[in-house]
């Protein structure tokens, strides 16, 4: 196998571990919220309105078929519509619909329009019942009173019940209420196993990838569904990360709630409101940056100088390898050549070695990094230019609906996508340069194939490096990408000023 084809495959097994140990963080998210984000990605077929005739008018000239019927019996003020289209694609749920369509076509059997409506009502009656249980006689709703706001009210602050259990279970009441509805109008009628296990597993795999659960502030977050609802997410404590795990609890909490802190406080609270601008967001997340790049540099400031000082000599290691120009295939030539530049590191106190413990600290930090932006409640409220900055790059970049114009963001995500990708390469390059430059007049005294064959080999992993930053790039949440931007720009500066502090010293000498 050739050496080109070995780099292509070590940087593919790279790109591979890196993505799967980002995905290894813990998701924060209890039972509770992940039912809370179900209903608001999936809350049913049921469309309400406070009497017949606003039902009716508001259904003239639909192209599909819809039913009316009053909610409770003997209540005038709660009515609603249940919309099919062909297939029982209900069309009030755009994920119900896309379930349903894909469920029909791979040959399982849809439950019927008469299931989802009693399922709704059941959860609207659950929904009441938890909103009266705390409350005195005069401040509860009645099902022969209620009306559509009230409804409606109840649902957003309750309706997660369709989905989470007594048990703290994800799934518990849906199970229940399917086989209670099953005793009232038939099996034929409700979800056979099959249709439930591809509904579940379809709604989880919507979820999965929300992470968006930590807060140093109990409030509603995100935008979820196609009705961009946010919901509520608990607040959570250090003592909750470190129970997630080692990472959690070292990197993913302590950065997130850096996040969190300077989001309210650029923000000047959590409402919605304040934070929808998206802007307290990005300047959260370049002084977060800055804070753990600095850690980063204080923590590897040793081994980050000895890879400057090995850049700055490489003038004379060039003179060394030039007096051995068949260290290649001679191993006599290649022993001598290993003395005298591990003589030069030890005459300048250079642990040619260290460059591995920046590696060792900072993929972890690369990790926990990645989880917290993906798992900071805040992030996932507002936008940035029209950005999320929860969402990822190749998300936005596939949202083609609202161009030329930048309504989904999507000139922002390109513009970010670039810059990243730019100040990630330049960062890489500009210290290869620096040294390609001091070393120019010396690589003319003779030809080294060795060093020739290094050279070509540092070149090879540095594009595979560039290759896979831009591929992962692609999948990065956009506040990942501007984690990553400014990073590459501050590794840009601390080579560029290391290295005037070594050119003044070897001056001063």
């Amino acid at each position: 196998m050739k050496k080109k084809t070995k780099f292509a495959f070590a940087g593919l097994a790279f790109t591979f571990v890196a993505l799967t140990a980002t995905s290894c963080t813990s998701n924060f998210c209890s039972n509770k919220e992940k039912s809370r984000i179900l209903f608001a990605i999936e809350p049913g077929v049921s469309t309400y309105y406070a009497s017949l005739e606003e039902c009716n008018n508001a259904k003239k000239g639909e192209d599909y078929t819809y039913y009316i019927e009053q909610v409770f019996p003997g209540n005038p003020n709660l009515w609603r519509s249940v919309e099919v289209s062909p297939k029982q694609q209900y069309t009030k749920s755009n994920q119900l619909a896309a379930i349903n369509s894909a469920a029909h076509s791979g040959g399982y059997v849809v439950p019927t329009p008469e299931f989802y409506s009693r399922l709704d009502t059941k959860v609207l009656e659950m929904a009441i019942n938890a909103h009266n249980s705390n409350l005195s006689l005069e401040n509860r709703f009645d099902i022969l009173t209620i009306t559509k706001e009230n409804a409606e009210s109840v649902l957003v602050e309750y309706g997660y019940l369709k989905y989470y259990g007594t048990d703290d279970s994800l799934w518990g009441n849906y199970n229940n209420l399917v086989g209670v509805i099953a005793t009232e109008i038939g099996v034929d009628h409700v979800p056979n196993a099959d249709y439930m296990r591809y509904y579940k597993s379809t709604l989880e795999s919507a979820i999965s990838a929300n992470k968006s659960c930590i807060a140093t502030v109990g409030d509603n977050y995100g935008a979820y569904g196609q009705d961009k609802i946010s919901v509520y997410i608990d607040a959570k404590g250090w003592g909750y990360a470190w129970s997630k795990g080692l990472i959690e609890g070292l990197i993913v909490y302590p950065v997130a709630w850096l996040v969190d802190t300077f989001t309210n406080l650029f923000a000047g609270g959590t409402s919605a409101d304040k934070l929808a601008a998206g802007w307290p967001q990005l300047l959260a997340l370049v002084v977060v940056t800055i804070i753990v790049r600095l850690v980063i540099i204080a923590v590897t400031f040793k081994s980050t100088a000895s890879q400057q000082k090995i850049q700055a000599l490489q003038p004379e290691l060039a003179k060394i390898q030039a007096k051995y120009p068949n260290s290649n295939t001679n191993q006599a030539e290649k022993q001598r050549l290993a003395e005298e530049q591990m003589k030069l590191y030890k005459k300048h106190k250079i642990n040619p070695l260290s460059q591995l413990l920046i590696m060792f600290i900072q993929f972890p930090i690369f990790i926990g990094v990645w989880g917290a932006m993906t798992g900071s409640a805040v992030l996932s409220s507002g936008s940035f230019l029209n950005l999320r900055l929860s969402s990822s790059i190749l998300e936005a970049l596939q949202n083609f609906s609202a161009l030329p114009s930048n309504d989904t963001g999507w000139w922002t995500a390109l513009v970010l996508f670039i810059l990243m990708s730019v100040a990630q390469f330049l960062s890489m390059k500009i210290p290869q340069w620096i040294a390609k430059a001091r070393t120019k007049k010396v690589a003319r005294l003779g030809v080294n194939p060795a060093q020739n064959q290094q050279n070509k080999t540092m070149n090879i992993v540095s594009y595979v490096m560039l290759i896979m930053i831009v591929f992962m790039g692609f999948t990065l949440p956009a506040a990942m990408g501007v984690y990553w931007l400014i990073g590459a720009l501050i590794s840009l500066a601390q080579s560029l000023i290391t290295q005037a502090i070594l050119n003044r010293k070897k001056h001063n000498k």
